[in-house]
């Protein structure tokens, strides 16, 4: 089996973007998320990852039908002036397919806004782009929150 990482490098690093790219990594991130939140398939409302000496990573569920849901993956950061949600990732799980895609991080913001090519974008490239970052998103949370116990929020 091939190592997360070096999977994401080949994934990235392919000159052409293609579905079929973007779908492998739709379908690392279903995995992922599955290890990481495995009753994913039965929250039908908003949850909180707890985990000792982090943060608490925040699952809110926008709408959850049979076979797909629409959620959010973020953290509750405290500023100054309000509470921010970063990354702030809102993703659409299709059940059936084992599929994840990204639909939006951080809305008020654009991911890499600062591209050199970022006209030159095809919409396939910035799906790829939006999904990338979840999928090393989602490293860094199994890293810090496997295992983590998952609460009904209040």
């Amino acid at each position: 089996m091939i190592n997360d990482q070096l999977q994401t490098k080949l994934i990235y690093n392919k000159e052409r973007v293609t579905y079929s790219n973007l779908s492998e990594v739709f379908e690392t991130n279903f995995i992922k998320i599955s290890r990481l939140i495995p009753l994913l398939p039965l929250i039908k409302v908003d949850f909180i990852g707890i985990k000792s000496a982090s943060n608490n990573l925040y699952l809110i569920c926008h709408e959850k039908s049979p076979y797909t849901g629409t959620y959010t993956l973020t953290h509750k950061i405290n500023s100054s002036e309000k509470v921010l949600n970063r990354p702030d990732i809102r993703f659409k799980i299709y059940f059936d397919a084992k599929l994840l895609e990204v639909t939006s991080i951080c809305k008020e913001t654009r991911i890499n806004s600062y591209h050199p090519f970022i006209n030159n974008c095809s919409d396939l490239s910035f799906q790829l782009e939006l999904n990338v970052f979840m999928l090393r998103w989602l490293d860094y949370c199994l890293d810090r929150y496997n295992g983590a116990e998952w609460v009904k929020r209040k």
